[in-house]
């Protein structure tokens, strides 16, 4: 008859090191890599079960994924408590610097604000044009400016003014340090895909049509500026062009199919601006796959197009 033996859980914890030590070892190190964790447990419990996946992920977006893909072994992985890092000493500074952002004064973490508007007409850059201040983009269509708080805050009055306005949702939406703002919304539209045997009845097909915008900022390590990774994606069926189908012998009537005509916009882009401005972002005249909250008399309650603009604003302690 066997016996369980329990172990202390020091001995235990010891034990585990030893494993993890020994397997470590026996992975080739040719290029001087090392073996190190960092505490990201502040984050984490702070910013809920599974969030060590976003630090993950932006220490692929800041060091390259090829440089975890190459020649040299590699590693990087991550858990509630810990994220374990194999490379060598000068990637091991950029993975200790990134935690730091995430983890420093977590307990009480920078709050921003994002909001999305989509505006009928771009007369709006003319009116708020002399205190934006271009800074670089890399996606054709897509411009950014930087302004001072007080010149946003009357920006965002004058849009939300205007008839041709509308806001999703209606107000802002907060995003933490670290941790991404997601606003999405969208349907599926269903449409006839194809008329054929057995029975020649029609078989349906469906459409995902909405809008996704994801923003995820990050202050550096002495809170002087932001980063922010930002993705928009969009796809709006403009219409349904109808195919007639030659019908066979002995079927009455007509066979008719449907093809989706399907606009899709897809942004992706990295920003940095000093965390006393706010952020605007121009998506350009795009696809506005929003039902209209309302009537407005003059307007098209379901205009297809719209000039996209999201405004990111950092909340820092102790500010207003």
């Amino acid at each position: 008859m066997s016996r369980r033996v329990h172990l202390p859980m020091r001995l235990v914890l010891v034990v585990a090191a030893l494993a993890a030590a020994r397997a470590a070892a026996q992975v080739p190190a040719d290029s001087g890599q090392v073996w190190k964790t960092y505490d990201i447990a502040p984050f984490v419990a702070v910013a809920g079960s599974g969030s060590e996946r976003h630090v993950v992920d932006w220490i692929l977006q800041e060091t390259g994924y090829a440089a975890w893909h190459g020649a040299s072994p590699a590693s990087l992985s991550a858990g509630p408590e810990k994220l374990a890092c194999f490379h060598v000493p000068e990637m091991q500074s950029r993975v200790e610097e990134i935690v730091t952002r995430f983890v420093g004064e977590a307990s009480s973490p920078h709050r921003f604000t994002v909001r999305v508007f989509g505006v009928a007409s771009p007369a709006w850059r003319g009116d708020a044009r002399p205190v934006l201040q271009p800074i670089p983009v890399a996606t054709p269509g897509v411009q950014a400016w930087i302004l001072a708080r007080e010149n946003a805050a009357e920006v965002v009055a004058r849009l939300r003014a205007r008839s041709d306005c509308q806001e999703l949702p209606t107000g802002p939406v907060l995003a933490a340090n670290g941790l991404p703002a997601i606003l999405t919304g969208g349907r599926k539209l269903p449409y006839v895909q194809d008329v054929g045997p057995p029975g020649w009845q029609p078989s349906s097909g469906a459409c995902d049509e909405g809008l996704a915008i994801d923003v995820h900022p990050l202050l550096v390590a002495d809170g002087t500026a932001v980063e922010a990774v930002f993705r928009c994606r969009i796809d709006q069926v403009e219409r349904l062009a109808p195919v007639t189908l030659p019908a066979p012998a002995g079927v009455r009537g007509r066979l008719q199919m449907e093809v989706p005509q399907v606009a899709a916009v897809r942004v992706g882009e990295r920003f940095r601006w000093p965390s006393s401005q706010t952020l605007v972002i121009g998506i350009g005249l795009v696809p506005w796959p929003v039902p209209a909250q309302n009537t407005v008399p003059g307007l098209v309650p379901d205009a297809k197009r719209r000039d996209v603009v999201v405004v990111i604003e950092p909340r820092l302690r102790g500010g207003p």
